[in-house]
């Protein structure tokens, strides 16, 4: 006897956050926070979120160059990427419900094969990991040279960076070497064969496995055969990106005239993006964002009161701006998906019953 939980697993995580959030805002003062918002520069907040819809075109426009040619345009592929954001925020899984749905979307937004959109998120996920070490090891060396961090925070930091560049050479190794695993793919769909059938009488595993060694050849040849110049231009873009995203907390700083290091800034910015990533369930991670960013700038000196009023801040630009704005596109996406299949259903309907319009008017005649 299974046993059933008064409420969904879901719904839990959620309260989770919140209950996190709120006790966050005990601890460091709430009503300190709010006098400290308070005094925020209206034009200094409308420029963060122009840098974040800036950030979202550079991170579209990185993935863009790497697309094969016809690839999408760039609006399609702003709007796959807000969608893919929803997702993530919705389905907290480390990055991948969004990537999933950048690659769906890409398939039936372009003629693209299963295997191209594939290379495309995976070679853009590589370069913007590769890129992340790079701003990241920029960042240290800078904070370290300013004496803006001590020696032993420097070397938690190469820790990190060395473990991620690590991460990204295997990525790299598996995804110019993905042949290599046909005969891994096609042993692991002949054992699971026996499963599926239960779920599917007809499923046929000789087929499956034929096509996901196409969709495979696909995908190597994709990643292979990557142009050096577009994968250049998608570094240099996703590098931009970084340095310029930093700038929104930063902007905070300035407008609440507490000095502070860009260095420091954007260091904890990469941080928290790592953070983001981690498959933690809570939809936004919210809570959790703003207890390790406050954490990470009071590592820097910063009063909590301070931490924490830029922290929420950013999150205002960073989180539930984009959720508004990627959840506005999702929604349109889907009342678009489904109005193009009910005018198709309409259209089948209409060519079915043609045919015996015209045999009922000759049996007339």
């Amino acid at each position: 006897m299974k046993l059933k939980l008064p409420i969904s697993p879901k719904k839990l995580m959620v309260i989770a956050g919140v209950i996190i959030l709120v006790l966050y805002l005990y601890f460091v003062g709430f009503w300190q926070i709010v006098q400290i918002i308070l005094t925020l520069d209206p034009r200094v907040a409308l420029l963060a979120v122009l840098i974040d819809i800036l950030c979202i075109a550079l991170f579209a426009l990185s993935w863009k160059v790497l697309l094969t040619p016809p690839g999408m345009g760039f609006l399609s592929c702003v709007e796959v990427v807000l969608v893919s954001i929803f997702g993530d925020m919705m389905i907290p899984t480390a990055s991948v419900s969004g990537e999933i749905l950048r690659v769906t979307m890409t398939t039936k937004k372009s003629r693209l094969s299963l295997g191209e959109a594939t290379a495309s998120v995976i070679l853009h996920r590589l370069i913007l990991a590769i890129t992340f070490c790079g701003v990241l090891g920029c960042s240290i060396t800078l904070l370290i040279t300013t004496e803006t961090t001590q020696l032993s925070a420097f070397y938690s930091f190469i820790t990190l960076v060395a473990s991620t560049i690590a991460l990204s050479v295997v990525g790299v190794y598996l995804a110019v070497n993905a042949r290599k695993f046909e005969k891994y793919i096609g042993g692991f769909i002949t054992r699971t064969a026996p499963f599926f059938r239960r779920l599917k009488h007809d499923y046929d595993a000789e087929k499956n496995r034929e096509r996901a060694v196409r969709v495979l050849y696909t995908f190597q040849d994709s990643i292979s055969g990557a142009k050096k110049g577009a994968i250049l231009a998608s570094a240099a873009i996703a590098t931009a990106r970084y340095f310029l995203v930093a700038f929104i907390p930063y902007l905070m700083f300035y407008s609440l005239n507490y000095p502070i290091s860009y260095w420091a800034v954007l260091t904890v910015a990469l941080f928290v993006s790592m953070v983001q990533l981690m498959p933690i369930g809570i939809p936004g991670l919210v809570g959790v964002i703003e207890v390790s960013m406050t954490g990470f700038f009071m590592g820097f000196g910063v009063p909590a009161a301070v931490a924490a009023s830029v922290t929420i801040l950013a999150r205002l630009v960073m989180f539930w701006f984009e959720l508004m704005i990627s959840g506005i596109t999702a929604s349109y996406v889907g009342v678009k998906v489904a109005l193009e299949n009910g005018m198709g259903r309409r259209g089948e309907a209409g060519q079915t019953s043609t045919p015996a319009s015209a045999s009922s008017s000759t049996s007339l005649t």
